[in-house]
């Protein structure tokens, strides 16, 4: 078994607007900190395996599927990638082809310049813990599943790569910040590493369609990200801290399977909307009604597939997927020996409960019909048994 992590800046070399907020409309060019895309490849035998984590909105499937040409057209052996984003939306727009382009080169350069481990000593561990510390349920009258887990990959007993999955919509600041931040996934990246010397960190975004700092920031600047971050910094030391199984790591495997995505225009009646939510919730819903009466006079704007993916790590899986699920999904799988990443192989609307039948502003941008829901769940329990 071959290992290696390496990570790379991805700031964008020229002034572009941020990527999450619809008042994001003029370019920029300052940045609070770096961003970056952080890369952990696997290789045995049989195949070579790119995991990416970018700090970035979510980049479209193409921009994966150009990566893996290139890899594959490189390789002697089977080649496999997978791009998941962070989620911030304080990065740079991922729609603009000069900015893939940017981050297309330096991702190829940073995986071609990587220096892989050999071990026959590799060992990988998986805790999972139920963790609101960060944030909860952004609709007030609906509960969230909201976890932390943590995959660490070890050399000789010695903790190496540690992967934090944790499914909370990772934005604290406001519409109107003038600059570029990781947001608080890279803040708690950044402290970890000072306080871990030699061991790589990346994070992976769960299925936090329904969970948010909404209800938890104390502020939308800088200060509510360290404030949440630290947050997080301390579990995730308490976590590192308790005595692990550690298993061998010797083999990976990978699988995927598109989904054919049907679609269904909902008429929502506003009426309808509960008197008890916030003014916050209650902006967010009729912005929402425009988003579907756009997507209704065009429906070409609707996805046709999404590419969901699995990756076992020794006994343990990640499964992937575009779209923002709500954390109901996370049901699928077993949260104490997998993870559901979200925002990865191309990037996806949000996607309510199957049973979900309140009016929230996600309710307006899941056009998905109860039949593709119910397949998509039958594949996440298939991915994770590769």
């Amino acid at each position: 078994m071959k290992i290696s992590y390496s990570e790379i800046c991805i700031n964008p070399s020229m002034p572009i607007k941020q990527a999450g907020f619809i008042q994001q409309t003029r370019p920029i060019y300052f940045f609070h900190d770096d961003l970056h895309a952080r890369i952990l490849s696997l290789q045995d035998e049989n195949r070579t395996i790119h995991m990416i984590s970018c700090d970035a909105l979510g980049f479209p499937y193409a921009f994966q599927k150009n990566l893996q040409a290139a890899l594959q057209a490189e390789s002697n052996q089977q080649t496999d990638v997978v791009v998941s984003c962070t989620h911030t939306h304080f990065s740079a727009d991922p729609e603009s082809p000069w900015f893939q382009n940017e981050v297309e080169k330096k991702i190829l350069y940073a995986i071609r310049a990587a220096q892989y481990r050999k071990s026959e000593e590799f060992g990988v561990s998986f805790q999972c813990i139920p963790f609101e510390g960060v944030g909860k349920s952004r609709i007030s009258h609906h509960n969230a599943k909201v976890l932390l887990q943590l995959l660490t990959i070890y050399d000789h007993q010695e903790p190496w790569i540690r992967l934090m999955i944790h499914n909370c919509h990772p934005t604290i600041h406001h519409g109107e910040t003038p600059y570029f931040t990781s947001e608080y996934p890279g803040y708690v990246i950044a402290r970890l590493k000072e306080l871990h010397e030699g061991v790589q960190f990346s994070f992976l975004q769960g299925a936090a369609g329904d969970v948010s700092t909404r209800f938890t920031r104390p502020s939308q600047d800088y200060q509510g990200v360290k404030y949440l971050g630290s947050k997080l910094v301390d579990k995730i030391e308490e976590m590192s801290s308790q005595d692990v199984k550690i298993l061998p790591l010797r083999e990976i495997a990978y699988d995927s399977q598109f989904l054919k995505l049907e679609h269904k225009l909902r008429s929502i009646d506003l009426s309808q909307m509960r008197s008890d939510i916030s003014d916050r919730e209650k902006e967010e819903i009729q912005l929402g009604a425009k988003v579907n009466a756009y997507l209704s006079e065009h429906p070409e704007k609707l996805q046709s597939f999404y590419l969901i993916s699995g990756v076992r790590i020794g006994p343990y899986h990640l499964v992937f997927c575009p779209s923002e699920a709500f954390s109901c999904y996370i049901d699928c799988i077993d949260p104490s020996r997998t993870a559901l990443v979200c925002y990865s192989n191309g990037y996806g609307p949000y996607m309510t409960g199957i049973h979900d039948n309140f009016i929230t502003y996600e309710s307006f941008t899941d056009t998905l019909t109860e039949q593709t829901k119910q397949k998509y769940m039958e594949i996440l329990k298939k991915e994770e048994e590769i």
